[in-house]
């Protein structure tokens, strides 16, 4: 289900991206200040807002349930990242006008190297990326879990993308610390959040609230 809203919003993003002009904004009669303002960030930031009453109104999955299953659990697209990934799609036609741009009125080999620069950190976001999503459904799907102790929350709490503090005990009585991102699950100071955890290895752990993913 999550997977489905993710992949139609993408795509929904994406056609009224295009349909403004992001793959042509030089023939745009606005110009580049319209093109750069309604179909790249206007987008991006109506998405975002889009996300942020989701990530208000939809549960906390470890609130709402008693406890996780047995391993290997079954893994898959949180809420939070169904709603907010696809928003970030219509700004990234940005990079792309650039690249075009680049490629196609120079042939010297100066605007051709920063195209190369910039294809390369793509490809490098992208396989970082994919990295975090392995690790993320290694540790949901057959890592032990224990509830770990929120300390700290830096700022005021009222801001959904935060870092926290916190620590856990695991099955063979070792306190581990650690801190992660908020994902918009808004964890305060003094509560718990679950904690999937490598048995062997107890420091190589995700928190729940800093997962694109999440595990039943």
């Amino acid at each position: 289900m999550q997977l489905a809203l993710s992949v139609a919003l993408a795509m929904a993003y994406v056609a009224a991206a295009v349909a403004l002009g992001a793959l042509t904004p030089w023939k745009h009669e606005f110009g580049a200040l319209y093109w750069f303002l309604v179909p790249t960030v206007g987008l991006t930031c109506l998405g975002l807002g889009i996300a942020e009453i989701v990530q208000r109104i939809a549960p906390v999955p470890w609130r709402s349930r008693g406890s996780l299953g047995a391993r290997p659990r079954r893994v898959h697209l949180s809420w939070r990242t169904a709603v907010r990934a696809p928003a970030i799609l219509p700004v990234l036609f940005f990079p792309w006008y650039l690249v075009s741009l680049l490629w196609t009125l120079s042939s010297e080999v100066g605007p051709r190297s920063i195209v190369a620069v910039i294809a390369g950190l793509a490809l490098l976001g992208l396989a970082l990326s994919i990295r975090k999503l392995r690790r993320e459904l290694r540790l949901l799907r057959d890592g032990s879990v224990a509830l770990a102790y929120v300390e700290h929350r830096t700022n005021s709490g009222d801001d959904p993308w935060e870092w926290i503090r916190y620590w856990f005990v695991t099955a063979a009585a070792e306190v581990v610390s650690g801190r992660a991102f908020d994902r918009g699950y808004r964890v305060t100071e003094g509560s718990n959040v679950p904690v999937f955890y490598d048995p062997r290895r107890p420091h190589d752990h995700i928190a729940a609230c800093a997962c694109w993913l999440e595990a039943d």
